[in-house]
């Protein structure tokens, strides 16, 4: 079991901390009686009037428990994991048996799902398992296990329970092998950052520093090394549109080197989030710089005054400066 330690960012999940305001706790609460368990339904396809998930499902035939097929797109698996997280942290307000039994039920049947490697993506393990690894552009592995982190990070914090952490742990140590400088290993980083930021608050829940490693390799090799480009999916997709060019994926320079926000506006955050922690944590002076001006950048020049980012819906990205029509922005 870890001591769980309320540090940094992460002090929000700490269960004396409770919104209870005249604007955020109605809305809070209506997450808390309506949509966790609307959402439970969906994921587990008894929502007669909601598109078919399958996302349960599928763990279930990972697990050798149902039969069919993978349905769903490449990052299925996230939609479970931001609802683990949700739910984890609902507990607070609510701390509701038949929640706590699906949260449990849940995360042991991603448990029984796993390879014995540890490697956990149901796209891959039912329908691509010789491509493992092998289509990082687009392939959301490492965006679906930060995902599936972070989820395993709150439940920690709101049950002191470490059994999904144990599950995560495995995964991210099969990660930790696969992902690296040394010979033998990918020299690369996510096409779709997320991970980083889990890893930070799994380091500030457990206090390990291969969780902190991994995030600065993967944060400072970003654009260093040419990673994914070597991808037939990432040439393809250039083909598709220049909207997927190098800037999209934040790979067009060093982290350290860029000085304004660049393409998808989502990976972008998730990056600079997962930067700024491991920048506090390593007292990295350059990287504290860099967060800086790309702060200033964001920020003055490229947010919405709702705090929207992303002003142009092909490639769900920024453009340049000042650059934020009303009529088509996208703003995800």
């Amino acid at each position: 079991m870890y001591e769980v330690n309320h540090m940094r960012t992460y002090a929000v999940a700490d269960s004396r901390v409770i919104v209870n305001d005249a604007i955020w706790y109605p809305r809070i609460r209506d997450v808390v009686d309506n949509v966790i368990p609307y959402q439970w339904r969906v994921l587990n396809d008894c929502e007669p009037d909601a598109a078919p998930s399958h996302s349960i499902q599928n763990f279930r035939i990972a697990a050798g428990e149902a039969e069919g097929e993978f349905y769903g797109r490449p990052f299925q698996d996230s939609d479970i994991a931001k609802w683990l997280e949700a739910a984890s942290f609902s507990l607070k307000y609510k701390d509701d048996p038949t929640l706590r039994e699906q949260l449990r039920s849940t995360i042991d049947l991603i448990g029984r799902a796993q390879a014995e490697d540890g490697y956990l993506d149901t796209h891959y393990l039912l329908s691509k398992p010789d491509q493992k690894w092998k289509e990082i552009t687009y392939g959301h592995e490492l965006y679906c296990a930060g995902h599936m982190l972070e989820a395993a990070v709150a439940y920690t914090y709101a049950t002191n329970d470490d059994a999904f952490m144990r599950i995560m742990e495995k995964y991210v140590d099969l990660i930790s092998a696969t992902f690296g400088r040394e010979p033998g290993k990918i020299d690369g980083y996510p096409g779709h950052e997320e991970i980083e930021l889990a890893l930070m608050k799994a380091y500030e829940l457990t206090g390990k520093e291969k969780y902190l490693r991994l995030a600065e390799y993967f944060i400072l090799n970003r654009g260093v090394t040419d990673g994914f480009k070597n991808e037939e999916n990432y040439h393809r997709m250039l083909k598709e549109s220049k909207a997927y060019d190098p800037s999209y994926y934040q790979i067009h320079k060093p982290l350290l080197e860029q000085t304004t926000a660049e393409g998808h506006s989502v990976r972008a955050m998730y990056f600079y989030t997962g930067a700024a922690e491991v920048a506090m944590a390593t007292e990295n002076n350059a990287l504290v710089s860099t967060l800086e001006t790309l702060w200033r950048n964001v920020v003055d020049r490229r947010m919405y005054i709702t705090g929207g980012l992303g002003s142009q819906s092909d490639g769900e990205r920024f453009t340049i400066d000042y650059d934020l029509p009303n009529d088509t922005c996208y703003t995800e």
